[in-house]
């Protein structure tokens, strides 16, 4: 750092901070000298992409212009181009939580193409990216960004629709696959009609009209757009976390286009060009191309970030109480759902306590499993050897077939044993669910510990705590969880299972289903 004489303090402030002008004013401080740097690499890793038109015109992101079909397809058919050209993560980001809503009910609806069989934009996206919305209530936060972090790690990436000023476009640090692109849809202006906006416009309305020329002074026009970009230059912040980070911006609204250069963080003035949605997927593509072998390399290092997060969590754990029961402190369910607690390092082996299985009576939902294979082969081993046949694998299905009963066309007896039939074995999956169990798995997880005694939800942090702390198995979960819910509320026991790893989830699943536990 230069010395300078006479300096008495240094503010080191955020680049997001611009446009820099307003911050200052709004701080009612008179700095001494004010540096505005480029960024730290002397070639930024980011492609800006300002589009101004789609299929049908001009994208201006306006009150009015939201329920314009022509404008929402527009958007639509340019969220997808860049979703299809854009590895690993990307952020989406929208003025309001009802400008998202708006729009993704529209997508919902409305077909791609003109004929009825065409898919909807909102299908193509789910098709291209694991989708995640952000939610409106903090609990739920936790839950949709490990949705997010594991669809990133998936072959065709994830999406997080989110909203500026919000909880995601602010103080969550998305970094390298995570961040590949961040996109923004409209500009975030604040509410005209709210009560402090009104105000602080007549304020600054009220000083400009004063003939006081000693003190600097701000439009209210101009603090209204200020207040604009930063949100925007905060959500721009997402794509570049350190020197070796790169991703894409695009910004979707033409009135971009015009804004003052100040108005973006000087870093990223540079990188800023003007383009349509089919020219702007062109150039993302081309940029992520050249960058392939980067990708690769992403792709694993994000394995082994994701999988030391989880390595120092259990260490964390394994240093306090021994025991879960004796160990409940203040804990939410946002904290149980938190990536790096979830997600378990593949090729670290953890030692399974003895657990002893219960046989499910129902044999209607299972996965497909080798384990009835194992059982035909015992038999047929069994059986060979008895009867001094040739273990060869083709006398052993001809022996299997002739003493099967009922495999001829006669039914005869067959003396001996009998081979284990094989299982009628039906994918689960949500579709395949009973109704009543998909509606349980909807229920959000703020409503678990609702109404819930004092005591049960002692026992629900404990057991939640303990299987974090992989002390303990799912089966355990599983009747700690019953005795907690069960006979009073199934639906929210089978909502449980929400808050398993994605393989015990099934296997919780599969067990209720066995036990025929419905409501």
């Amino acid at each position: 750092m230069l010395k300078m004489r006479g300096v008495r303090n240094v503010l080191l402030a955020s680049g997001t901070l611009s446009p820099i002008q307003a911050f200052t004013f709004n701080m009612g401080l008179n700095f001494g000298a004010i540096l505005e740097n480029e960024h730290a690499l002397k070639q930024v890793p980011v492609l800006t992409s300002i589009v101004t038109r789609g299929k049908h015109g001009g994208l201006v992101g306006s009150f009015q212009n939201r329920k314009n079909i022509e404008y929402v397809s527009d958007v639509g058919e340019s969220l997808i181009r860049v979703m299809e050209t854009t590895p690993q993560g990307v952020l989406v980001f929208f003025s309001s939580y009802s400008q998202m809503d708006e729009l993704v009910e529209v997508w919902k609806k409305t077909k791609r193409g003109a004929s009825d069989s065409s898919e909807t934009f909102w299908e193509k996206m789910e098709k291209t990216k694991k989708i995640a919305v952000e939610p409106r209530a903090k609990e739920q936060l936790a839950a949709i960004r490990l949705r997010y972090t594991q669809g990133v790690s998936e072959p065709h990436g994830a999406a997080l629709l989110a909203v500026c000023r919000g909880k995601v476009s602010e103080g969550i640090d998305f970094c390298d696959a995570e961040s590949r692109a961040v996109i923004i849809v409209g500009i975030p202006y604040p509410p005209i009609h709210d009560e402090r906006v009104v105000l602080k416009k007549m304020y600054l309305d009220d000083l400009m009209g004063r003939n006081d020329l000693t003190n600097e002074r701000q439009s209210s026009r101009d603090w209204y757009q200020m207040e604009a970009f930063r949100a925007v230059n905060q959500a721009i912040g997402r794509v570049l976390r350190h020197k070796n980070d790169f991703g894409t911006v695009v910004l979707i609204d033409t009135r971009y286009a015009s804004a003052k250069p100040e108005m973006f963080p000087k870093w990223l003035r540079n990188t800023i060009s003007r383009c349509d949605s089919n020219n702007c997927a062109l150039k993302t593509a081309r940029f992520f191309k050249e960058r392939g072998h980067l990708i690769e390399n992403s792709k694993s290092e994000y394995i082994k970030k994701q999988a030391k997060t989880c390595k120092s969590f259990r260490q964390v754990k394994s240093q306090s109480a021994s025991n879960p029961k004796d160990d409940i402190t203040d804990i939410t369910l946002e904290d149980m759902f938190s990536p790096a607690n979830m997600i378990i390092e593949k090729k670290e082996k953890i030692e399974p306590r003895p657990i002893k299985y219960e046989s499910s009576s129902s044999s209607v939902f299972s996965l497909p499993t080798n384990e009835d294979e194992l059982k035909v082969k015992k038999w047929e081993q069994e059986n060979d050897s008895q009867t001094n046949v040739s273990s060869s694998s083709d006398l052993n299905k001809r022996k299997y077939k002739a003493e099967t009963p009922g495999h001829s066309s006669g039914q005869h007896e067959v003396s001996g044993s009998e081979p284990p039939k094989k299982k009628k074995m039906v994918l689960l999956t949500r579709e395949t669910l009973p109704e009543k169990y998909q509606n349980a798995l909807n229920i959000p997880t703020s409503e678990l510990t609702k109404g819930m005694s004092l005591d049960n939800q002692k026992q629900f942090v404990a057991t939640l705590k303990g299987y974090k702390a992989t002390t303990m198995e799912w089966q355990e979960v599983f009747q700690r969880l019953h005795q907690i819910f069960i006979p009073d509320r199934p639906d929210l026991f089978i909502s449980c299972s929400n808050i398993l790893r994605s393989e015990d989830k099934m296997k919780y699943i599969r067990k209720s289903l066995g036990m025929k536990i419905n409501y």
